[in-house]
């Protein structure tokens, strides 16, 4: 990522240059160890107690949150937080926020932070055929951690949750993963997870990725958009509309994490998808004679519409054995490759003769 990609993601608790931290007792007024302890944080008192902050206000606001923690008194405030230069409005018009939120916004700046310094990558994971070769691959997000260690995906989407910005970085790599799997190089398809609660207008949403899928050549049939069922569409209507409008644009369609068959028969003949993948709970425990059923019947659902079927989570040969003798079409899991760097992935492609 790029500066100027980073500048395209709004940051409100980032890109300010000034901060306003008011503070107000949930009482008529301040315990006289509360106002002690956040007057030593420099607070000084007007309606609550408030202070400007230039620049980072975390380490501002981890002396205000570790002195009311040792006094017990976190539940006795409420706080402001206002990214602004501007002295905020009185307690009435700003928004508060329990000191729980506020510390919770402070544990996530790190997402921020790796967005401006350029820390924000896709690795991917293969999706293996029948005649284990490579059918395509996913796109997963990570975040190299300033000593170098990897953050994954889960931690990744509740920091963004907590910054407000979970729809930007989804829409951000959803162009990076185009970019990363075109510069490596590979054929086959480009799985990319979506989340559909998040687009309303689904022209403005893919208005990047159908960007660079054009400007980079990239044949849309092999996208794979893969709807999660992570976050609960609003309703069968909605995620339709999504699918038809990203079906028109040429891309293919995944419905992922399916986990029952009242869900698949639900969603399978009214979207027509042309992936379907099963939930790793269920790929796990295949070998359990309710499971295989499920499987068996999830295959059957599938392949009537002319949908191919994914196991995810596959872990052992005799669990890929099973999947392929109840006729899934196609395999993915630690069995084959963890998620890994593309450098990582096209010399595990090289020594194999996968690509």
């Amino acid at each position: 990522m790029t500066s100027q990609n980073s500048k395209t993601i709004h940051l409100p608790w980032h890109q300010r240059e000034s901060f306003w931290m008011s503070i107000y007792p949930k009482t008529e007024s301040f315990a006289p160890d509360v106002r002690a302890c956040l007057e030593a944080a420099g607070f000084i008192h007007d309606e609550g107690l408030t202070r400007q902050i230039n620049g980072d206000w975390t380490s501002v606001w981890a002396q205000v949150y570790g002195g009311l923690q040792a006094i017990g008194m976190l539940n006795e405030v409420d706080i402001a937080l206002v990214p602004d230069a501007t002295e905020p409005a009185l307690r009435a018009e700003a928004e508060v926020r329990s000191c729980e939120e506020i510390e919770a916004l402070a544990q996530s700046m790190w997402l921020g932070d790796a967005l401006i310094e350029n820390r924000l990558m896709c690795y991917l994971q293969p999706v293996l055929g029948g005649n284990d070769k490579v059918f395509g691959y996913e796109s997963f997000a990570r975040v190299k951690a300033k000593d170098g260690s990897i953050i994954g995906g889960n931690k990744i989407i509740a920091a963004s949750k907590v910054l407000g910005i979970e729809f930007m970085i989804d829409r951000w790599l959803h162009v990076e993963a185009v970019k990363t799997f075109v510069g490596s190089d590979f054929n086959g398809f480009l799985f990319i997870n979506f989340f559909p609660g998040f687009i309303h207008r689904p022209a403005v949403y893919m208005e990047g990725l159908s960007e660079t899928v054009k400007g980079y050549g990239i044949v849309a049939k092999h996208v794979v958009l893969d709807f999660t069922n992570s976050e609960t569409p609003r309703d069968i209507r909605h995620l339709n509309s999504v699918c038809d409008y990203a079906r028109s644009r040429g891309y293919s369609i995944a419905l992922d994490d399916i986990a029952s068959l009242a869900n698949a028969r639900r969603l399978v003949p009214e979207i027509k998808p042309d992936f379907l993948k099963i939930d790793m709970q269920i790929v796990q425990q295949v070998q359990q004679s309710d499971k295989r059923e499920l499987v068996r019947g999830l295959v059957e659902v599938a392949h009537q519409v002319g949908c191919s079927v994914i196991a995810e989570g596959v872990e052992t040969s005799e669990i890929h054995e099973e999947l392929k003798s109840l006729g899934v079409d196609l395999f993915q899991g630690y069995l084959f490759s963890p998620p890994v760097p593309v450098e990582t992935a096209l010399a595990r492609s090289a020594a194999t003769g996968a690509q």
